[in-house]
């Protein structure tokens, strides 16, 4: 009896001794020191032991690890550990641990449209940097341009308009530390559409998950799915889903745009530096009689000039901050814009959704607009009536860089001036909120990518010089490559600077161009439906 007694206490001591050794390591861990930066550190514990590691426990939600695997070197990218894992509900997710030779941050990306998908290859040039990287499907599997079945779900809906984004920050973050035995000492964030509105929500509601963000073309599903985009799939697609502008006659378009507008800024180059210059009727280019190459239908013109004015109701009052900018047309698209906004207008922008055979063109911008609120409050980085308030964010230190194409057609770049300048009327004014947050736009690039101008550059270096040694971005260069190499190049200026040529040397170098600034500070506020009041 007396040795069964001395077995039962030896196991009741050793568990004790063990469960005092696994708190007091999680204890350890949650006040772990700060990386050293570019310190080139290695993993604490092997790779595939965060398979066995339980998280639990220590956020928000519950996070499971489904697989920890070692990735060889490759293409000048480092050996990492490749982290797939979900956090409650099922927002699923992949991290990458340098496994040697972590550089002290963490770099998360955005995802695009609905997105569905874990956009982990975004990350390929901070994981070759040794950053440790991170991506997630934003609580959902899906198609990130179509039928976002999901919506019938609250739970996805709010892990969509952004707990996934600030959960998977936490989650990442804890990853890094429970492998490395060190807390990342500095953290940043990059997206593009959905991407963008990730980083500003971010910004506004989650201050304390990044040091720094670039958040491009921000699209704000609230005002894109059931307004914006909704308004010019009714206008570019005839009633059986034709369309009713072909590629040729977007290039009649385009060519006329440029004739009328392009020397506006001084060079004819085919690029316009600002569009909201430019003030071309279509009807100038209207067919005599019926239709031809060189000429646009009735039709046509109508179209073009509803998406240059933007959405209206029947009082002529406007429903989103600007409209389709002149300099766009090439990337017109009545089909995508259909997709975008059937999907959310089925199962994202109504509180309860509407049957399953709910068509597009029964949307009514007089009485509809209104029942669009409640989510938009939701999905929206500013609620409908609101102002954007990044006092907190600015406080913190954090630093905020945005990119917007002038000729952006998905994605108004008027909409994220006014996002802008409501920032700059409430938190001093432009100079001063030019210290913490920056805005580069892009004449010539469509959304988030492509378009007949420099388009491709490079902001993740700038963003960390800012952050961590207070050298704030003052000139980005742009590349525009065919597949002969690069075609030309041109700087960017934070707004409202931009670039003017120097009337000397090669107009396609960069070089020959230099700042330029407009004589006082403008104000881009615009009066619209859901403004602030």
């Amino acid at each position: 009896m007396q040795s069964t007694i001395r077995v039962l206490t030896a196991h009741f001591l050793f568990y004790v001794a063990l469960l005092a050794a696994t708190s007091g390591a999680h204890a350890s861990q949650g006040s772990a020191a700060v990386a050293t930066l570019d310190a080139q550190i290695g993993g604490a514990i092997p790779c595939e032991r965060l398979v066995e590691e339980d998280f639990k426990n220590t956020f928000e939600a519950p996070l499971s690890v489904l697989s920890a695997k070692l990735v060889p070197a490759k293409d000048g990218t480092a050996e990492y550990c490749a982290v797939n894992g979900v956090i409650q509900p099922q927002i699923q997710f992949e991290v990458r641990l340098p496994s040697k030779s972590w550089n002290g941050r963490y770099f998360q990306v955005g995802c695009g449209g609905f997105c569905g998908v874990i956009n982990i290859n975004n990350c390929a040039d901070a994981l070759a940097d040794n950053f440790v990287v991170a991506a997630h499907n934003m609580g959902h599997v899906g198609l990130v341009v179509k039928d976002p079945v999901w919506g019938s779900d609250p739970a996805l809906r709010e892990d969509f308009a952004g707990r996934s984004t600030h959960l998977m920050s936490i989650a990442g973050k804890a990853l890094a530390e429970r492998y490395y035995a060190k807390r990342p000492a500095r953290s940043y964030f990059r997206g593009c559409s959905t991407g963008g509105r990730e980083g500003l929500t971010e910004a506004q509601r989650y201050p304390a998950d990044f040091d720094g963000i670039i958040a491009g073309d921000p699209a704000f599903p609230g005002r894109l799915g059931a307004i914006a985009n909704n308004w010019d799939a009714q206008k570019l697609l005839r009633d059986d889903g034709s369309e009713v502008f072909t590629p040729a006659k977007l290039d009649v378009l385009n060519k006329a745009v440029m004739k009328s507008c392009d020397k506006l800024d001084g060079l004819a180059d085919g690029i316009l530096t600002d569009p909201r210059a430019c003030s071309f009727d279509p009807a100038k280019i209207q067919c005599k009689s019926g239709d031809g190459p060189d000429c646009l239908t009735a039709e046509q013109v109508a179209a073009a000039k509803a998406l240059y004015s933007g959405p209206v109701n029947s009082k002529g009052e406007k429903l989103m901050p600007g409209a389709t900018p002149y300099g766009s047309e090439l990337s017109w698209s009545g089909a995508g814009r259909r997709s975008l906004a059937e999907g959310y207008l089925r199962y994202l922008a109504f509180p309860t959704n509407p049957p399953a055979d709910y068509n597009y063109r029964t949307f009514n911008f007089d009485t509809d607009a209104e029942k669009t609120e409640e989510m938009a409050g939701k999905y929206d980085p500013v609620a409908p009536h609101t102002a954007p308030d990044l006092r907190e964010f600015e406080q913190r230190g954090g630093k905020l860089i945005v990119y917007h194409g002038w000729a952006d057609a998905g994605v108004s770049p008027m909409a994220l001036l006014d996002y802008y300048a409501q920032v700059t009327s409430r938190q001093g004014g432009g100079e001063k909120v030019r210290d913490w947050f920056r805005v580069f736009m892009v004449p010539g690039m469509f959304h988030c990518r492509g378009g007949n101008a420099p388009n491709t550059f490079e902001l993740l270096p700038e963003l960390v010089k800012w952050v961590e040694k207070g050298q704030a971005p003052e000139r980005v260069v742009a590349t525009q490559s065919g597949p002969q190499g690069v075609i030309r190049t041109r700087p960017l200026f934070p707004y409202p600077a931009y670039a003017k040529y120097t009337g000397k040397g090669d107009v396609n170098n960069e070089t020959n161009w230099v700042k330029a600034s407009p004589k006082k500070e403008p104000d881009d506020r615009l009066d619209w439906i859901r403004a602030p009041k």
